[in-house]
């Protein structure tokens, strides 16, 4: 299949650092601002860096402010979800942020603890147009992004394509291995090891685990810098584990070098919720963009452009977009189950697990 052109350049490897920075000063300013924005209620979007950003800035966020100029959408990037909690868990009573992304095994912790508040359908109808998949727990924030884990790796030094996990542990690959494992990755990971062993991981994980204690040795970073896709497309890495939507997008980007791969014994579907901050000051207009987001015109043109399968059940993404995501029958047919709530009260100690007995943090 023909890559399609990309509108967006890839600048996630060079201003990455620098949008952090950014936030972190509080100076982050988002499109649109101009000599009105006295006029305007500002609600702060913490999101994913990268070209997460860019693509939901130019097919979600714009489209927004200009149906909405009464609303400016300040971005503030974030790594993943565990800086998101503590972000939040410091800022509980003047919270740093009106509306937050995070990943769906995470955030029932967060509502837990009074960090995120409920929606009000009222002002959120497009609630009634989700997916399964994305039904919001209680009230709480709905799933945004639909995504699984995948296999990249650099098509310009690897000849023979990785297929299956089991490749992973190919000698021709070791010391040329990136797993990120120590978050969201490593736990979807150890759901599919656990399948692929015949496992039951809701009953026993160590055989995962000494699994990947095995594949340690042959691990070049567990950390790549600034992050795993840019290190495929370097040659830092030739091949590594990463998501799906993001490793689509820098196969475009990439003119072919960066390829996910999905593993023929099937992989883990993942779920990213938009969540209102409780004690927001603008939980009215923050609401209303969360409504907008889980759209069915933004979450198509936000699909089409950052390989996401859509989470409002009216949202269609081009045919060979959506071959391309967890939306598409193959994927949907290679889908390992994942009980992420479930996996609520056990995502920190499996994280831990991994650090510890895994990575030797």
């Amino acid at each position: 299949m023909p890559l399609r052109p990309r509108a967006l350049a890839l600048t996630a490897g060079v201003l990455s650092g620098a949008l952090l920075l950014t936030s972190c000063a509080g100076s982050a300013t988002a499109p649109g601002g101009g000599a009105n924005d006295s006029d305007r209620r500002t609600v702060t979007f913490m999101g994913f860096f990268g070209t997460f950003q860019d693509s939901f800035t130019s097919t979600v966020i714009e489209p927004f402010e200009d149906a909405n100029p009464d609303i400016r959408i300040e971005y503030v990037p974030i790594q993943n979800s565990a800086e998101v909690l503590a972000k939040l868990r410091a800022s509980k009573q003047r919270p740093v942020a009106d509306v937050a992304l995070m990943d769906s095994s995470v955030a029932p912790t967060a509502n837990e603890e009074g960090l995120f508040a409920r929606l009000d359908p009222a002002l959120v109808p497009n609630l009634e147009e989700l997916v399964d998949a994305a039904r919001l727990q209680e009230g709480y924030g709905p799933g945004l992004t639909l995504d699984s884990l995948s296999i990249l790796y650099n098509s310009d030094r690897v000849a023979d394509a990785p297929t299956s996990w089991n490749d992973l542990w190919d000698e021709e690959f070791a010391g040329r291995l990136a797993m990120p494992i120590a978050d969201t990755r490593g736990v979807a990971l150890l759901i599919a090891l656990s399948d692929l062993l015949g496992e039951d991981y809701q009953q026993d994980i160590d055989p995962a685990i000494d699994r990947l204690k095995e594949l340690a040795p042959g691990v070049q970073t567990w950390q790549p810098s600034p992050d795993v896709y840019t290190s495929v497309q370097s040659g830092e890495v030739d091949v590594a584990v990463g998501w799906n939507a993001r490793g689509q997008f820098y196969q475009d980007s990439s003119d072919g070098t960066v390829v996910p791969v999905l593993p023929e014994e099937g992989t883990v579907q993942q779920v990213n919720s938009i969540n209102l901050v409780n004690n927001s000051a603008n939980a009215e207009a923050a609401q209303k963009f969360i409504d907008y987001a889980i759209s069915a015109e933004a979450q198509k043109a936000f699909g089409d452009d950052a390989y996401y399968a859509p989470v409002n059940e009216n949202a269609e993404l081009d045919p060979e977009v959506a071959e391309r995501t967890t939306a598409s029958e193959t994927q949907q047919e290679r889908q390992i189950a994942a009980d992420w709530s479930w996996l609520t009260t056990r995502y920190t100690a499996w994280v831990d697990r991994i650090k510890r007995e895994v990575i030797g943090d």
